[in-house]
């Protein structure tokens, strides 16, 4: 179901994901020190790369995700629907413009 071609691929929709929430609370990844368990219920090994986020305005309590797990969250928010794809790039462009490139002016 979530078969991403490749990790940026998926990295790539992880930040229209997280265009979709405050920047204070975007999701951040984390190698665990110790074992924790992803808020559907799954074992996260310790020094397993896990999905992170921040429930109140100290960073005091979080939620956990694993990487299974956080696949499949963002496909089924972002990828598995044309319009929420298109919404979320919108939002992400909006807070992370293009630089505009500096022209050099020549003159004659």
């Amino acid at each position: 179901m979530t078969e991403y071609r490749s990790e940026k691929e998926f990295l790539r929709s992880l930040k229209r994901f997280n265009a979709l929430s405050s920047k204070q609370y975007e999701w951040h990844t984390g190698y665990s020190e110790k074992e924790h368990t992803c808020m559907f219920g799954h074992h996260i090994p310790s020094e397993q790369l896990y999905f992170k986020k921040p429930l109140d305005m100290e960073g005091e309590r979080k939620v956990r995700v694993c990487m299974e797990c956080m696949e499949k969250l963002v496909f089924l928010t972002i990828d598995s629907d044309r319009h929420s794809k298109q919404l979320s790039e919108q939002l992400f462009r909006e807070r992370h413009p293009t630089p505009k490139k500096i022209v050099k002016i020549m003159s004659r």
